[in-house]
C-alpha cells in the first residue's frame, strides 16, 4: 500500500544536496506531514531526511572512478530500493547523478513508484539517446537551467523550468543586491567539492600562483565547499601552500568570493557562484586520461563551463583537460587582467544573471512536488472507486 505522506529523494552530490535540502524544506511548508528518506549530506538532513546512505558514497567523477567503486554503489542501490518496497512512497525525486538515477528509477517503475527528477541531467551534452530513458521512466523534468525545456519537449519529455535554485540559496544569504568593495589584487580558487575533481584541479591553481607575483596577486582565498575539506587538504599537505592563501569556510565563504577580482574555478556550479557575485573567472575542467579520452567521444557541446552554456558563447575562458596547467592559468590571468576582456565578461555575467532569473526555485520546486503527489492519489482513489 502506498505511503501518501513518504517521499523518496536521492541526492549523490554536494550541490544536489543542497538544493534537494531547499526543496524538501519548501515542502514541509506546503505539504507538513511530508516524512523523507534517501541519500543526502548535510543540508538534506537539516531539512529531515532519514539517510538511506551518504553523499560521500556516490559523489564519484570519472568513468575509471565509478568503476573501482561500483560493488559499494550496487549495494547503496540494493539498500534503496529493498526501502522502497517496503515504505512504498508517493514519490521519488531523484537529483542530478544521472548515472545511478536512472538506474534506480528503471528498479523503482518496477515498484510501481512515480518518479520526478529535479535538477536535469546533462543528457544535452552525452548520451542523448537516454532522453527515451527519461521520456519511459520520468514522470517530468523539473529544470534548473533555462535552455534545458526547449532540449528535453523537442524529444516529447515533460518538463518545466523552475529556476536554479542557487539563486534562492544566495536570496537567504542575502547577497543577491549586496554591494562589495573588490580587492582589485585577490584571487579565489574555487577547486569544486568533489575528491577526484580537487585532485585533478587544485594542483595546477597551487603552482600556478608562484607565476603570479605579488604586483598582481596580494591575496588569495581558497574557497572550501561543504564536504570538500579532507580533499583540500590533502592537497596542500602535499604541495605546500603559498602563504597568500587563506582558506575560507562555512557561511562566509560566498562574501570573501564577492570581494575577489578574479577566480579560478571548476567548471559546474562554482561558475555560477562566481555569476551571481560578478566575480570574472577562468574555468578549468580535468579527469584521468581513459575518462578524457571517451568523453570526447560523447560530448557534443562547445563550452564544457556552465556559465558559457547559459550564455551561449565563450564568457569565460575554458582550460580543460592538458590545458589546465599553471603556465596556461598564469597567461589566461595576466591577459584577463590587463586588457577589456574582463569587462567584457562582466557585460555577459549580468546577462546570464538575468537570465537565471529572481529567488523562488525551491518554491516551484516544492509546489510541482506536491502537484505529483496530489495527482498519484487522485488516480489511487479513482482507481479504488471503480474497482472496489
Amino acid at each position: 500500500m502506498i505511503d501518501a505522506e513518504s517521499i523518496l529523494i536521492v541526492a549523490g552530490e554536494v550541490s544536489g544536496d543542497i538544493h534537494a535540502g531547499n526543496l524538501l524544506e519548501r515542502l514541509h511548508e506546503i505539504h507538513p506531514s511530508v516524512r523523507a528518506f534517501g541519500v543526502g549530506g548535510d543540508r538534506l538532513r537539516e531539512a529531515g531526511l532519514r539517510c538511506i546512505a551518504g553523499i560521500d558514497e556516490l559523489a564519484h567523477m570519472g568513468l575509471v572512478e565509478v568503476v573501482r567503486e561500483l560493488p559499494n554503489i550496487r549495494a547503496i542501490m540494493q539498500r534503496l530500493v529493498d526501502e522502497a518496497a517496503r515504505v512504498r512512497p508517493a514519490l521519488a525525486v531523484l537529483v542530478d547523478s544521472p548515472d545511478f538515477n536512472l538506474r534506480l528509477a528503471a528498479r523503482l517503475k518496477k515498484l510501481d513508484i512515480p518518479v520526478v527528477l529535479y535538477v536535469s541531467p546533462q543528457l544535452w551534452a552525452w548520451r542523448k539517446g537516454r532522453v527515451r530513458t527519461v521520456r519511459r521512466l520520468a514522470e517530468e523534468v523539473l529544470c534548473v537551467l533555462p535552455f534545458e525545456t526547449d532540449f528535453y519537449r523537442t524529444f516529447g519529455v515533460r518538463a518545466r523550468y523552475v529556476g536554479h535554485p542557487l539563486v534562492d540559496d544566495f536570496d537567504r544569504q542575502g547577497l543577491l543586491d549586496m554591494t562589495f568593495d573588490v580587492n582589485r589584487k585577490r584571487l579565489a580558487l574555487l577547486p569544486g567539492s568533489r575528491v577526484m575533481e580537487i585532485r585533478a584541479l587544485l594542483p595546477a591553481m597551487v603552482e600556478g600562483l608562484k607565476g603570479l607575483p605579488h604586483s598582481i596577486i596580494d591575496d588569495v582565498v581558497l574557497i572550501q565547499a561543504p564536504g570538500a575539506g579532507q580533499a583540500i587538504r590533502q592537497v596542500v599537505d602535499g604541495l605546500g601552500l603559498d602563504p597568500r592563501v587563506r582558506i575560507v569556510a562555512g557561511s562566509e565563504r560566498r562574501v570573501e568570493l564577492a570581494q575577489c577580482a578574479l577566480a579560478w574555478t571548476a567548471s559546474g556550479t562554482a561558475t555560477l557562484e562566481c555569476t551571481l557575485l560578478d566575480v570574472p573567472m577562468v574555468v578549468g575542467y580535468r579527469m584521468r586520461w581513459f575518462s578524457w579520452m571517451v568523453a570526447r567521444l560523447l560530448v557534443k557541446v562547445p563550452h564544457i563551463a556552465l556559465v558559457n552554456l547559459i550564455a551561449d558563447e565563450r564568457a569565460a575562458p575554458e582550460l580543460i583537460q592538458y590545458d589546465w596547467n599553471p603556465g596556461a592559468l598564469v597567461k589566461a590571468t595576466r591577459e584577463l587582467m590587463a586588457g577589456e576582456r574582463l569587462a567584457e565578461q562582466k557585460r555577459s555575467l549580468a546577462r546570464v544573471r538575468g537570465l537565471l532569473g529572481r529567488p523562488g526555485a525551491s518554491q516551484r520546486a516544492a509546489a510541482a512536488v506536491v502537484e505529483h503527489i496530489e495527482r498519484g492519489r487522485v488516480s489511487r482513489d479513482s482507481a479504488t472507486l471503480y474497482n472496489p
